[in-house]
Formats: structure tokens, sequence, C-alpha cells
């Protein structure tokens, strides 16, 4: 089957493996996506940024003198952390409205189902790129160099985009089939930003740092953090966020299968 066959003759089975494939047209619909949310503007996406760094300066000097934390050590550690969490949390409420948003190009153009998550994920994910070298920059002002393990930022920013996409898929048809799901998920997030940690390091909890260490969010959140303010990564945090990413793709494919063909009447 060639390339063209299999856009067309993709079906609930092959439709997230063929979306994802087709990456000419989800990144240029998030590219689109951006230039119009930005248009006629002087600084484009670089606002997000700009705000981003104004909430971690505001935040910063505010939690440092509360948690009694050095503030040098703990603007990057929030910074980072405030900023995969916005990554995270808008993939995941704007990935459950995705299907819902996409609902006449559903009904009238033959593309797989997923094209339209990876473009919400691929469009965040140049923001999350704009916005995340301003941390990396204040490292390298108070004289941190990092080191190898730098590295590894790349395998953690892949696996951090292959999540935005089963969650989007798993989320976005939920949500088109009960429609009350929506605002569950926003008032999780509202919650799960407390329990998770960005302001706070589990060491602060002592003995009760195992409500950090089974929060799936915190291990997606640690395997680029870690690696951009040079601590090594905890093998706890890999095998969470890769066993939940095969979780999550399974799932997302399972319910693929089941509710594709009826997607068009829930709509």
């Amino acid at each position: 089957m060639g390339h063209d066959d299999a856009w067309y003759e993709h079906d609930g089975r092959s439709d997230i493996w063929v979306g994802l494939r087709n990456a000419h047209v989800w990144s240029a619909l998030g590219w689109h996506d951006i230039r119009q949310r930005y248009r006629r503007s002087v600084l484009g996406p670089f606002w997000f940024t700009l705000s981003t760094f104004i909430m971690i300066g505001v935040l910063g000097v505010l939690y440092s003198t509360l948690l009694k934390q050095d503030i040098v050590t703990y603007l990057p550690y929030l910074g980072v952390g405030l900023v995969i969490w916005q990554y995270v949390s808008t993939v995941i409420t704007e990935g459950a409205n995705s299907m819902i948003n996409s609902a006449f190009l559903i009904k009238q153009i033959r593309m797989p189902l997923s094209i339209h998550v990876c473009r919400i994920v691929w469009r965040n994910f140049c923001i999350l790129l704009h916005s995340l070298p301003v941390v990396i920059l204040f490292l390298l002002a108070i004289g941190h160099w990092p080191g190898i393990t730098f590295l590894l930022i790349i395998p953690g920013l892949l696996i951090l985009l292959l999540h935005g996409v089963w969650m989007g898929v798993l989320l976005g048809i939920l949500c088109v089939r009960y429609r009350d799901i929506l605002p569950i998920v926003t008032n999780f997030l509202q919650v799960a930003f407390f329990f998770t940690p960005i302001m706070w390091s589990p060491e602060l909890l002592q003995d009760r740092a195992w409500i950090a260490h089974f929060n799936p969010l915190y291990h997606l959140i640690e395997i680029v953090r870690a690696p951009v303010l040079g601590t090594p990564i905890h093998l706890q945090s890999w095998v969470w966020s890769i066993g939940f990413l095969i979780v999550g793709f399974v799932a997302a494919q399972y319910l693929m299968q089941r509710a594709r063909h009826r997607l068009t009447y829930w709509l």
C-alpha cells in the first residue's frame, strides 16, 4: 500500500500510525495556528515566553521566601517545572477539545483523526521550545554550565511529545462521547498542579515523599528538568514515563478502534 493509499484507506487500527507518519500535514497546520494566533504581533509567540518569565520571577521570589530556598537554585527548578506543566496541562485541555473543535473538518474531509491531535501537540511543543531556553539562559547567566547529562533532554522532550498524542486521542474521543469529562479534566488539572512537585521539591515532604514518586506527572517533568539542572535522572522516572507512555498508547489505540466509526455521529 502506498503513502497516498494509506492516507485514504486508514481505519481505526491504523489511524494513529498514519497520522503520526504524515508529519508534514500536522506540522504545517500547527505552524499556521501559531501564525494566526500572533498575527500582527511584534513579539509573536514570544509573548507567551515573556509572560512565563514574569510568572517565574514573581512566584520564584515569593515561594523561595516561604519555603526558605536559595533563590538562585530555586528559580531554575521552578522555571523548568512551570514551563513543562504549562505544556502538559495545555495539551491535555486542548486535546480534550480537539475532536469537538475540528468537527467541521472531520465531517467534510477524510483524514486520520490523530492529525487533529498532533496539530495541537506540535503547536504547544513549539511554544515549549520558545520558553524553555529562557530558563537555560538564566542558568548560564549565573554560571551554571550543564554537563553531558544535558543531552538527555532530547529523549525527555521526545517522550513528552508522544505523551501529548495519546492523551489527546484518548481524551478527545471520550469528550466527544461524554461532554461532562471536559470540566472534570479541567478541575483535575487544577488540583494536580498543587500535588505535583513544581513549586516544591519531594524532599520537603520527608516521609511522605511517596506522594510525589507515585505521581506520573512528576516523572514527566523530571525527565526534562533534571538534565537542564544538571542533576541525575532517577531510573524510577524513566520507568514511570516510558511505562505510562506504553499504557497510554494501548488505551488510545483500543478506544480508537472501538469508537472511530461512531465519532462523526457523536459530533
